[in-house]
């Protein structure tokens, strides 16, 4: 699976989209027309005559004209709403769906199970970690819902969570990735709006059809009541093709890609057995039944099928349970399985790495090349994973711990940028006065144990923590901000890599409390970018080599993969003001523009054939920001 095709494919299903949208707006403008000159036609006649000429007489041009546009703008104000109503990102989704958000420090062993699974997986991937919601629900079912990475959530059920190996719930989450790195969750809320205003003709009709039941007016006599009783009648069929169009839309988008999410969690755990074991539990007594009004609406999103209707048998919007199966395992024998509640022991979830992953984490590709860095983009592997688990294992339990609490979380990433300043009395000083006593000394606690702490663990431990802080109120997150600011320029010089930590925080945390909006990729070309790579192609060059000469070296090696006459800036003449300027612009690239641009940023890193833990750490948060996941890989 290349990622940056999948994100290309992704937007081109959305023109597919809107073109399917199209037809069915055009389907139901002719419907409403054709019950509209009944109407008229029986109203002013007293009988259902649909001949030219009554035609001509009743029903005119300028009717005609008015009932079709006053549908398309019914049904796009009604997609426009509903659209609208869920840019919030997945919570938004989840909460519609009864979900509950599973608390990052939750204790709970099936709970902790599952976080960690979430954690591991989205770290391998280079991903932003997803909040997890849980459904009450006792059958087997998931879904990924967002509007980008940075506000993805990942939801399940409650029979997902008690029921599932953690060898199956890791192939549900990993289809549940997938479905990330492509770019489905996007299309699937658009989807959502789209449907809602299609739908509205209908609703019309049952709110017409209520209101002369309550009114009374069907039991009065002379018949005035009857050509409205047939008008809320006939809108509530058209509301019947406007769930037939949905449907069919529904069918004709989603159908594919839940085999394209299942084999890319073969591939990416390189286990069938997970997501196999997972499917074959469903078709056991549990089933994947979602039980929310909301449900139809995204059914088209979940693991499995999430509801049991007529419309979703005649368009089903995932193949059945024995074609997922045999495409993924050809030799099963055709038999469910029943399962039962699984509780994860204690020993399970400790900080502990098992033989068989320590061996695959050993032999997780070190980097060597920008193509292989560039074709793990959006990508898992089982080697990956399981260097990721290592790491987590190895982390300082009370680093990993402090990383699961929105209050503590603060408190980490305070010691570290406090650890990165020169004068760290003075940034000290700066902190006493922006936070409470208590968060003072917990931050000086953590400080000393960043003390020689290895560098990589400091971004899995700024991605766990982004996780975290996630679940502070808006003026939490604004107060937490300003400290952050207070910190970095306490010296009064700005470090780059405390640059690197505050933009891979901001940026995240101010997407997910919608004080930035996700970037629109509109540019097809690099070469009107020139003066913004040329910037982060330097940074990158003098983080990488503190030799000015080297340092020359390796920029131009990244001016040539990206194809353009560059000039290395002083080392001086960096701002963050022009820093995130060039970020925020080259976020606008479309995805096919993205690789060359991310390749000319590794070349630079590995020109002398030697990578720090630093210039990589660099280069993933740079891809992180542009929508890029690159997973960490060791290096030499």
């Amino acid at each position: 699976m290349n990622f940056f095709e999948a994100q290309d494919r992704a937007r081109k299903k959305t023109g597919w989209l809107v073109l399917l949208f199209i037809f069915a707006v055009l389907g139901l403008v002719l419907l409403t027309n054709l019950l509209l000159l009944c109407v008229f036609t029986f109203t002013q006649t007293g009988q259902l005559e649909l001949s030219p000429t009554v035609l001509q007489s009743h029903y005119t041009w300028e009717v005609f004209s008015a009932a079709s546009i006053g549908v398309c703008l019914l049904i796009s104000g009604g997609s426009l709403y509903k659209t609208m109503s869920l840019s919030g990102g997945g919570s938004t989704v989840a909460e519609m769906l009864g979900g509950q958000l599973v608390p990052q420090a939750s204790n709970d062993l099936q709970k902790r199970q599952l976080l960690n699974v979430v954690e591991e997986m989205a770290i391998a991937a280079g991903m932003p970690i997803p909040k997890v919601y849980l459904l009450e629900d006792k059958s087997i079912n998931a879904f990924a819902a967002g509007n980008s990475p940075a506000n993805a959530v990942i939801g399940v059920t409650r029979g997902t969570m008690s029921r599932l190996s953690r060898e199956e719930l890791q192939g549900v989450i990993a289809h549940e990735f997938s479905h990330i790195a492509n770019g489905d969750m996007r299309l699937n809320i658009r989807l959502i709006g789209i449907l809602h205003g299609i739908l509205l003709i209908g609703m019309i009709g049952y709110f017409i059809l209520r209101s002369i039941r309550f009114s009374g007016r069907s039991s009065k006599k002379g018949g005035g009541a009857a050509p409205i009783l047939a008008l809320g009648i006939g809108l509530m069929v058209i509301g019947y093709a406007g769930t037939f169009f949905g449907n069919w839309i529904k069918a004709s988008v989603s159908r594919q890609r839940e085999y394209l999410a299942d084999s890319s969690a073969v591939q990416f755990t390189r286990n069938k057995r997970g997501i196999a074991g997972a499917l074959k539990k469903i078709g056991g007594s549990v089933g994947s039944t979602i039980d929310s009004g909301n449900a139809p609406q995204y059914s088209h999103a979940f693991f499995a099928e999430g509801i049991s209707s007529f419309w979703q048998k005649l368009f089903a919007t995932h193949p059945s349970l024995h074609e997922r199966i045999k495409a993924i395992d050809p030799g099963w024998d055709g038999k469910f399985v029943d399962s039962t509640i699984i509780q994860p022991t204690p020993a399970a979830l400790e900080n502990t790495s098992t033989p068989e992953a320590t061996e695959m984490a050993v032999t997780a590709a070190i980097l060597t090349s920008a193509e292989q860095a560039i074709a793990q983009v959006g990508s898992l592997n089982e080697e990956n994973i399981a260097y990721v688990h290592q790491l987590m294992a190895s982390m300082p339990p009370v680093l990993r711990t402090a990383a699961q609490d929105a209050y503590s979380t603060r408190a980490l990433i305070y010691a570290v940028l406090i650890n990165l300043q020169k004068n760290k009395s003075q940034a000290l000083l700066t902190l006493s006065q922006h936070v409470d006593p208590d968060m003072f000394a917990q931050s000086k606690k953590l400080l000393t144990e960043l003390k020689d702490l290895n560098d990589s663990y400091i971004l899995p431990l700024l991605e766990l923590g982004i996780n975290a802080l996630r679940e502070l109120s808006p003026n939490q997150y604004v107060q937490f901000k300003i400290a952050v600011d207070k910190i970095i320029v306490s010296d009064k010089s700005v470090n780059l890599n405390e640059w690197v930590i505050q933009r891979l925080l901001i940026q995240q945390l101010d997407l997910h409390f919608g004080f930035r909006k996700p970037a629109k990729q509109k540019y097809a070309s690099l070469q009107a970018f020139k003066t913004e790579v040329q910037t982060l192609l330097s940074l990158i060059a003098y983080i990488e080599h503190q030799d000015d000469t080297e340092a020359k070296t390796a920029f131009d090696k990244g001016a040539r993969e990206s194809g353009m006459t560059l000039e290395i800036l002083p080392r001086q003449g960096f701002s963050l003001r022009k820093l995130d300027h060039s970020l925020d612009r080259l976020m606008q690239l479309k995805p096919l523009i993205k690789p060359r641009l991310l390749k000319s940023f590794v070349a630079t890193i590995l020109h002398d054939g030697e990578v720090t833990t630093r210039g990589m750490e660099l280069v993933r948060t740079i891809s992180t920001c542009l929508d890029c996941p690159m997973p960490p890989m060791p290096i030499k």
